[in-house]
């Protein structure tokens, strides 16, 4: 009997001396409010990757299947990822250190082939940007529902789309928010994947840009939303017939596209952001040959050089003996990033109004105004929006080959 009390006692003592000698932290199960608050933080979509994560194909019920994860390790075992930390089990079950995942995004951060790459402090960073995008998105009282138009065609040989994401961090920017794809009114597209040289191209173009800017209007009309958001990337002549199509009374936001791979590439600067803007001229420059009665010119040329500069010298030989007129910026050089801003794409598109007003008022018998342009996607759609179609002479769009030489390719009646 006192040898089995004396044995007792011993081994209690080592339990104690062995619990409190132990430092390994042991998994606390998470509370349901916080994994409520969890999923409702981040809106049922991967932090990392924005994949859905209620699957409602299961016997017509939606399931959750996304999964939360630990960015301390829930435990600091050797083989907990990211374990070794001053925290509690208690505290390691709390909000700060959870999100949410999808599967596989879960399990590559937590493999030990990945985990290096994902640390606390980025994986920490990631949380809070999905969090505050989702509030900022969902933020209904003051994101207005706007119907967005995409067009996007070959240029030089390159299809490039603009994707979901880029058009939805776009509308962000802008206090917008898209109507989503199953909506009637929300989203149109309109895919021109054929290349320039076919001559077939520009005609096609123009069918299906007519046909889809109607759409467009019925939706608008049926005042499901006020807002009209445009991201197009096509060769100019296509943008300026494009916004020929787009009355100037509908309020519109044209999104300009930044030369580089980012999910914001496509939004615009915060207003102030860029304090100055070019400022523009417009200008005859001397030709030999040109008629000297304005009543008597029938056709005036218009070079437009903003991201480029149009070399008059390469005008074709058809359009010999008519006014060449010039619009450009006045400071700095033309470039393909100066237009940058809404202020800078307003103060051209005012330019341009008072151009065409000019020479209007010039040569008041004029019938045409051969427009060829060198400017970004943003002018070339606002180009078109500012033209009074059959108050102001029609339009005729000219496409550079790859020889450096100009052809007619689409007119604006």
């Amino acid at each position: 009997m006192t040898t089995w009390l004396a044995c007792s006692i011993q081994t209690k003592e080592d339990q104690i001396l062995t619990e409190e000698r132990s430092t390994e932290i042991a998994r606390s199960t998470i509370p349901v409010n916080v994994r409520e608050r969890i999923w409702g933080r981040a809106a049922a979509r991967c932090v990392l990757c924005s994949e859905w994560l209620i699957d409602s194909t299961q016997f017509w019920h939606s399931v959750p299947v996304g999964e939360i994860a630990h960015n301390v390790g829930a435990t600091s075992g050797p083989d907990s990822p990211r374990g070794e930390s001053t925290l509690t089990a208690d505290e390691r079950a709390q909000e700060p250190n959870l999100f949410l995942l999808c599967h596989s995004c879960h399990k590559k951060i937590d493999s030990k082939q990945h985990r290096d790459s994902y640390t606390v402090e980025f994986l920490a960073y990631k949380k809070k940007e999905h969090e505050e995008r989702v509030r900022q998105v969902t933020d209904f009282a003051t994101l207005r529902p706007a119907t967005v138009l995409r067009l996007v065609a070959s240029v030089r040989g390159t299809y490039s789309p603009v994707s979901g994401a880029q058009i939805s961090e776009a509308l962000r920017h802008e206090g917008l928010t898209g109507m989503g794809e199953d909506t009637r009114n929300g989203y149109f597209e309109i895919p021109l994947p054929d290349p320039e040289s076919a001559v077939w191209s520009w005609a096609r173009a123009e069918e299906l840009i007519n046909k889809t800017v109607a759409r467009v209007f019925e939706a608008i009309g049926a005042e499901d939303t006020s807002v009209l958001s445009v991201f197009a990337i096509a060769p100019v002549p296509v943008l300026i017939y494009l916004g020929s199509r787009l009355d100037d009374k509908t309020e519109t936001v044209l999104h300009r596209r930044r030369r580089e791979d980012a999910v914001d590439t496509w939004a615009w600067p915060p207003a102030g952001a860029m304090a100055t803007h070019p400022a523009f001229v417009v200008e005859e420059m001397p030709m030999p040959g040109v008629a000297s009665v304005a009543d008597a010119v029938e056709g005036v040329v218009v070079l437009v050089s903003v991201s480029a500069r149009v070399n008059p010298e390469r005008i074709p030989n058809a359009l010999a003996g008519m006014p060449v007129w010039e619009l450009r910026p006045e400071t700095p050089a033309p470039g393909p990033d100066l237009i940058g801003s809404r202020a800078a794409l307003s103060a051209f598109a005012e330019s341009w109004r008072g151009a065409l007003s000019l020479l209007e008022a010039t040569y008041p018998n004029a019938s045409k105004v051969h427009l060829i342009a060198a400017v970004p996607n943003t002018a070339a759609v606002a180009m078109g929006r500012h033209h009074m179609r059959v108050a102001q002479p029609d339009l005729v769009l000219y496409q550079r080959n790859s020889d450096g030489s100009y052809e007619p390719v689409m007119e604006v009646r």
